[in-house]
């Protein structure tokens, strides 16, 4: 689309710098120097400063890919009886979304109270929204986009959130599009994960739902329907972990920072975006100083955002000179954005490893201080390495002038992505 000639882009080149000018308001440099590991309690009482509290009670479940995912949160919705909440940037109208729909109107004319929120600039509802709107769902978007604004993307929500009667709540990377269906067969069929959890921990995906549900609405959420008492059911410690534009600090990144900083034998980190910082860079490095066994997995050639990949490759150099292992998966596009540390805490949500997800969109993770947890995350992480490529510093040394000038053309542009 084109506005007043060359003033849509003008204007978007503006918005972009306040946004990042806006980030930088917020905290997003740290000290650090814990005499623990990650394996002390003393680290797990640590993050308790991040948000809610590490709570004890809940179950959780790993599903791999769209074939096992879908069928999983979709029989979840079907079976809900007092309420449905639903957060996502992305909900299309195609094949995987006519799933959700049907779902979602199929609850809602059970008389299931069925809230639906959307980001005005990752999704496009079409035809679902006017037949989930007859059929009783409440469907509302996050910062809709104008005529005069289109060309702004701004301040978005990149939550991926299901919450089910209160008691079951479902986050990762998926989005509900036809790229999500599958199960990584072939390069249409997209790699993610999601992580299907019950117990108290349900109380705080709710609360963060709730956040940006508020915002848009003014309607504030409460009663059994929305909250209901949670017993225990399981030994799992878990903690949902948000990040929101008006938080002072950057909640995401002190959690890998903390959890980065104390580990002394593993770090494996699975994300599609992945720029960190010169900080968080720094001490990757100095995390293989100490001997602990860095390696991280991106995608390989086939990415949804080239430049992205670019950009991430630009600082290649730094981190494999510095020992971390990289490597890049090769059969389609992986999105899951994952975390292990020392075989004992794990992450798994919708935050990416870039400026925008840890200081300008909302997101939302959630966190497990649970040995049995993390190894069935490592097993996973193992299973998706022997489908990468591992890049050698002399790989990336000799890339030639062309990948050079890409990647320094893409670290230009690092802070908007």
């Amino acid at each position: 689309m084109v506005l007043c000639g060359g003033c849509a882009f003008t204007n978007g080149v503006a918005r972009g710098i306040s946004d990042a000018v806006m980030s930088r308001q917020k905290r997003d440099a740290y000290h650090f120097h814990p005499d623990y590991t990650v394996n002390d309690p003393q680290f797990r009482r640590a993050l308790d400063s991040l948000a809610d509290p590490m709570i004890g009670g809940n179950s959780a479940t790993l599903l791999e890919n769209g074939d096992k995912i879908f069928p999983a949160m979709t029989g979840d919705i079907r079976n809900a009886t007092t309420s449905v909440s639903l957060e996502t940037y992305i909900f299309e109208d195609d094949a995987a979304g006519r799933q959700f729909a049907d779902a979602l109107i199929a609850a809602a004319r059970r008389g299931v109270q069925v809230r639906v929120l959307v980001d005005g600039w990752g999704s496009n509802l079409g035809k679902f929204e006017k037949e989930m709107t007859e059929a009783g769902v409440i469907c509302r978007v996050y910062r809709p986009l104008h005529f005069y604004s289109i060309n702004r993307p701004g301040i978005r929500t990149h939550r991926k959130l299901l919450i089910v009667d209160g008691r079951i709540g479902y986050t990762g990377g998926l989005g509900i599009d036809k790229r999500w269906l599958g199960d990584a067969r072939n390069s249409n069929e997209w790699r993610d994960t999601q992580v299907r959890v019950t117990g108290p921990v349900v109380v705080q995906m709710q609360a963060i739902f709730s956040e940006n549900w508020t915002f848009t609405t003014g309607e504030i959420l409460s009663g059994d329907a929305i909250y209901p008492p949670l017993a225990p059911t399981g030994t799992t410690l878990a903690q949902a972990i948000k990040a929101s534009k008006s938080d002072s600090s950057s909640l995401p990144k002190m959690m890998y920072f903390m959890a980065i900083k104390a580990a002394t034998h593993s770090i494996h980190i699975t994300n599609p975006y992945f720029i960190p910082d010169a900080q968080v860079r720094g001490i990757l490095v100095d995390a293989v100083r100490r001997g602990v066994d860095v390696k991280i997995l991106v995608p390989g050639p086939r990415i949804d955002q080239a430049l992205v990949r670019q950009s991430s490759r630009f600082h290649y150099g730094e981190l494999l000179e510095g020992g971390v292992a990289i490597y890049e998966y090769q059969p389609t596009m992986i999105h899951q954005k994952t975390l292990v540390v020392d075989g004992i805490f794990s992450t798994i949500g919708s935050i990416n490893f870039d400026q925008r997800s840890m200081g300008l969109n909302a997101e939302e993770s959630l966190s497990f201080y649970d040995v049995g947890f993390a190894a069935q995350m490592e097993a996973m992480f193992e299973r998706d390495l022997a489908r990468a490529h591992r890049i050698s510093y002399e790989e990336w040394e000799h890339r030639g002038a062309a990948k050079r000038f890409a990647e320094l053309f893409s670290w230009i542009w690092e802070p908007y992505y």
